[in-house]
């Protein structure tokens, strides 16, 4: 893929030919997927989580992808040892030369920070770019605090240490003062502190800070045969983790938190649901400087990005953005509270041409404005409207609109 200047930005101590990175996950884990992202044209890409020692439970993946809704999910999952990640680390600096490679790490033994530090270390010898943090992943010590089976021997990793800012601050610094190259950190959303968690991270001298938006939880599944798992090949139940599309607005929302709790000056990255150049546009307008995507390269593959990039580099020069850097916090600045909206009086007009007299509307359970009519068209009572807007999103019609009252 040929340059592209408008695209291209320094963060995180490093210079990016472009803001996308291929998010740690599956994706990332083999030699012949980064020399492919690396050819498609990505900025860089953060390996497949390393675990050292090598993790309690190291299974082989068990996936599932629901169309309808976009939705990603996992139980059982392989991540890499140390030897394999500093082998992939040193072969993806040779074999994909243009991208950016972040080593993601935990660290899982018994020597606490001193072991952070050195296998921060190992990486860095071994040619990583940046070393990524693994505060984040909810599928392992988590899972286990959630499911009441935690204790014991088996150390606290991924989003049970991403919830803590007072550990992501001493390992963060520990780790800084151990390697050269830029250190980033993947947090947790699972605590419901992520800003005051990142805000530590900066203050012990995090070069950039991310959140996963991936969550934990319970997916649908047949109330006919609760018995059997909605996952294939797999006997039982589980917790799962899940990524896709319905994530982005929490995604967004972590980002936003973020930038405003931390300023203008430290660096971002957006990760959660993005499937569109759009959606990257939106996390760089909610405050990211680097977009992390992974659960679209699991189902589509790296090839997008060139489409990305084509109708993005046209999106600037329509708005007259010059520069990725413009886009970044427009959103931040326009997001208010509640009390600060302005909201403007109305009411909902039906066009009788266009209704089909259906009744979708009349049977909106708040709402006593509609009455409908057998015959026709309902009729709405002006009156009694609240205007919330509920009547114009049921219709299938698109029959109902909603009609701003002269201002006085």
């Amino acid at each position: 893929m040929p340059g592209h200047e408008s695209l291209a930005v320094e963060v995180g101590g490093l210079r990016w030919r472009n803001p996308f990175l291929v998010g740690s996950g599956p994706t990332t884990k083999r030699v012949d997927q980064l020399i492919e992202a690396d050819r498609r044209g990505w900025g860089g890409a953060s390996i497949k989580l390393v675990i050292d020692p090598p993790p309690y439970i190291n299974r082989q993946p068990r996936y599932r992808w629901s169309k309808r809704d976009r939705m990603h999910f996992f139980t059982a999952e392989k991540r890499l040892t140390l030897d394999e990640g500093l082998r992939l680390i040193e072969d993806g600096r040779r074999a994909a030369p243009h991208l950016n490679l972040l080593a993601n790490i935990t660290y899982a033994g018994e020597a606490g920070l001193e072991g952070w530090a050195a296998m921060a270390g190992k990486f860095e010898a071994a040619g990583a770019h940046a070393i990524e943090l693994n505060f984040c992943c909810p599928n392992m010590s988590y899972n286990l605090e959630v499911t009441g089976t935690a204790g014991g021997d088996r150390p606290s990793s991924g989003a049970s240490l991403g919830r803590q800012p007072v550990v992501v601050r001493d390992i963060t610094l520990a780790v800084k003062r151990a390697v050269s190259v830029p250190v980033f950190c993947k947090l947790t959303p699972e605590g419901g502190n992520i800003a005051q968690v990142a805000k530590a991270a900066f203050e012990a001298g995090a070069d950039a800070v991310g959140g996963t938006a991936n969550r934990l939880g319970l997916v649908d599944f047949d109330i006919h045969k609760p018995d059997r798992s909605v996952i294939r090949l797999q006997d039982r139940h589980s917790l799962v983790c899940l990524s896709g599309s319905w994530v982005k607005p929490l995604g967004l929302r972590d980002v936003y938190e973020m930038r405003v709790a931390c300023g203008a000056e430290v660096a971002l990255l957006g990760y959660g649901g993005i499937a569109s150049f759009e959606d990257a546009v939106r996390y760089a307008m909610a405050g990211a400087d680097l977009i992390g995507v992974c659960t679209q390269t699991m189902v589509a593959g790296f090839g997008f990005l060139d489409r990305w990039i084509d109708l993005l580099e046209m999106y600037m020069v329509e708005i007259g953005a010059t520069s990725w850097r413009r886009l970044r916090d427009r959103l931040v600045r326009q997001v208010a509270t509640a009390a600060d909206l302005d909201l403007y009086a109305g009411y909902a007009q039906v066009d009788e041409d266009a209704c089909s007299a259906c009744g979708v509307c009349g049977r909106i359970g708040h709402c006593n404005a509609i009455e409908p009519c057998p015959e026709g068209a309902p009729i709405i009572h002006i009156e009694r409207c609240e205007a919330c807007g509920t009547c114009v999103d049921v219709c299938p019609q698109g029959a109902i609109r909603l009609v701003e009252q002269p201002r006085r």
